[in-house]
């Protein structure tokens, strides 16, 4: 694989150091007859240097797990992988079933980690985390953490017993979607949980072609995607969730944790796309 430059980083509460930037796999596994394709794309992103992939079992009902997980077959101890556990199950029982057969679709006998996907725990949530409590002390996962999570959600389960060991929490979170600024990213930098920002690109429809943004892409020979992302990297402790579907798009992305904005250039885009 090619050498490449160090990539950006992020620190989980343990202190330990996971890649900044992942690759979702939210866009894979619906299609039987795009296997090869989907398979050779990830393979592609390990070339260009991608080192962290998120999938879950509800991507093409387990078929994204497959995908990733034929991609991965020769260096899984290469990556940082995350899936996450489907909001329909709930109890101990379903969810320690749930994470076996995404370790068999995944070939791989660990998470490095693993999320309850939206907050749908409600009904038993003491059950959820201990069964993610037992699955990590089964080697089965590595760390747990949540995802969809806003504030309110996050606060009641980190007053879980044992829920300390809570490891990341995703969110939607872009310039044109800020309001986790408020309140529940600077939680999560108190806390020392990583926040990451999943849809980056889904941005308002006229971000992308947005004067300031093309002016800070055309100083920086880039392009406006790249400073998007690279928006969001520079927060601290933030990392991101990002959607390529080809090569280039691959490249496009990875090459955005790079990139080091100035503060004026910070400031201006916070002023474009303010925080209501």
């Amino acid at each position: 694989m090619k050498e490449r430059k160090k990539q950006k980083t992020i620190a989980l509460p343990s202190g330990d150091l996971i890649p900044a930037l992942e690759l979702g796999m939210w866009y894979l596994g619906e299609d039987a007859g795009a296997y090869f394709k989907e398979t050779d794309l990830i393979r592609q992103a390990l070339e260009i240097g991608y080192r962290a992939f998120d999938t879950a079992e509800m991507y093409g009902r387990g078929g994204a797990e497959e995908v990733l997980g034929e991609a991965l077959s020769d260096c899984r101890e290469e990556v940082f992988l995350t899936s996450k556990v489907s909001p329909i199950f709930s109890s101990y029982e379903e969810i320690i079933e749930a994470c076996d057969k995404s370790l068999e679709r995944l070939k791989t006998d660990y998470l490095d980690m693993y999320l309850l996907h939206w907050g749908t725990y409600r009904s038993r949530p003491e059950e959820v985390l201990e069964a993610f409590i037992d699955l990590k002390e089964d080697g089965k996962i590595l760390d747990f953490g949540v995802s969809h999570f806003d504030l309110a959600d996050f606060k009641e389960w980190l007053s879980l017993e044992n829920a300390e060991e809570t490891a990341m929490n995703q969110a939607y979170f872009n310039p044109c979607h800020r309001q986790m600024e408020k309140e529940l990213l600077p939680f999560c930098q108190k806390q020392k949980i990583p926040l990451i920002a999943y849809a980056p690109q889904d941005v308002c429809a006229v971000a992308y072609q947005n004067k300031v943004v093309c002016r800070i892409a055309e100083n920086h020979k880039t392009t406006p995607r790249q400073i998007v992302l690279a928006w969001l990297l520079a927060k601290e402790n933030v990392g991101v969730l990002v959607k390529a579907l080809t090569p280039e798009e691959l490249e496009d992305c990875f090459a955005s944790q790079f990139i080091l904005l100035e503060s004026e250039e910070i400031d201006a885009l916070n002023a474009t796309f303010p925080l209501y």
